[in-house]
This record gives C-alpha cells, structure tokens and sequence, in this order.
C-alpha cells in the first residue's frame, strides 16, 4: 500500500477552506494535515509537517501564494504548490509559474473531481493546469509570436510523428487524460512520450515545452 498523500490547505476564507477540506477529507489514498489562513503561518506549518501537495490560493494577507512559492523554493522545501485562486490572468499565471507552483486551477469551476486529480498528478510529478488555464496559456503565446516573423523550424527537431501529434494536443491546451482519449492510447504511454520529449530538449516544465513548440513553429495549429 502506497503513503498517503499529505495535504496542507492555505487560504484566508474560511469557507473556501471548509469546502475543499471536505472534498478531500475522506478520500482514501489522502491525508489531510490541516489548513493555514495565510501565508506565513503556512510557512511554519510546511517547515515542520513538510506536506507532499501544499493547495493554496494567490491573495491572501501577510504573504500571498506566489510569496509563499517563492519562499518554499529558496528554503529547498520538496512540497509541491497547487494553486486554487479566483486570480487567473496571465500576470498571475506567470508569476505562480515562475515561482515555483507545479499547477494551476481556478476557484471559479474547479470541480471535485478536478481538484483530486491535480493533486494526484503534481504529487506523481507531472504539472498540472486546467484546461482553461491551458488554452489561456496557449493564446498569450499565439498572440506573442503573430506579432514577430515565424519561421519554420520543424524539421530541425528530431520528434517522432507520434511526439508531434501529443505536442500538438498539450499546445492546444489539453489534459493528459484528454490527450490519450483523442489518441486512443493509455495515459501512462502519453506520459513517456511526454518525458521524451521533455528530455530531448531539457525542457523543465510543460509550459515551457509548449512556449518551444510555438515559438519554433513545430507543430501547425
């Protein structure tokens, strides 16, 4: 039987903290290790119990999220930071990424069955944001690279037809879970093309893969 999965909550309102707790507290591969109402007093929190998935929100007082991050980093703590925050634009997005958080949902329609599997990716090791997160992501590249000249550099990137068609289903903005669906193959077999890929490129995360993609026009949307 695997460990469980140790969670801390950080949010300043008590009933956003009062209704995620209770959509993970009876589930069985999962322990729930209490909640913190800010930054610094999860800081202290996370030093001590060293969670395996910190769910925190952007604004809070104190020390927001993305300060929380930060300091997580600095300090070489191993918990992984799932953001859940009604702040979504790319600003935020940007800096939580750059600050170390492994993924991203919005309070807005993040679902139960969302939320269980985002911390079980991040804790698996694989980066997680919603679909809508993605497509955002995905757009504020788009828009970038239109405004410059692209060229195509496709064929200087040893990718396999296969490793062509899953970059181009992450560019677009779909989950793992979606992208075996549309491929009609297993997630496990999406996840080692992924890691492929990754390795091929020493990319560190999936955002940068896809910023990659697009800016070297390896795949055409």
């Amino acid at each position: 039987m695997h460990p469980k999965i140790k969670i801390l909550l950080v949010d300043d309102h008590q009933i956003i903290r009062d209704g995620v707790r209770t959509m993970i507290i009876d589930e069985e591969d999962i322990e729930f290790l209490g909640c913190a109402e800010n930054g610094v007093k999860a800081l202290e929190m996370i030093e001590q119990a060293i969670p395996d998935v910190v769910v925190s929100d952007i604004s809070m007082p104190d020390m927001t999220g993305i300060e929380l991050c930060s300091k997580m980093s600095a300090l070489n703590i191993p918990s992984k930071v799932l953001i859940l925050s009604m702040y979504t634009t790319d600003d935020y997005i940007f800096n939580a990424i750059h600050a170390g958080a492994k993924g991203i949902l919005p309070k807005q329609d993040t679902t139960k069955e969302m939320l269980l599997e985002a911390i079980r990716s991040i804790h698996a090791g694989t980066e997680y944001y919603a679909p809508s997160i993605s497509k955002q992501l995905m757009n504020t590249y788009v828009s970038g690279i239109k405004k410059g000249i692209q060229t195509d550099n496709s064929s200087k990137y040893a990718l396999t037809q296969r490793e062509k068609e899953i970059l181009k289903l992450y560019v677009e903005g779909f989950s793992n879970q979606e992208v075996a669906q549309k491929l009609n193959i297993s997630g496990r077999t999406v996840e080692t093309h992924k890691n492929n890929i990754m390795q091929k490129f020493e990319f560190k995360s999936t955002v940068e893969m896809v910023k990659f993609a697009l800016k070297n026009n390896i795949v055409k949307l």
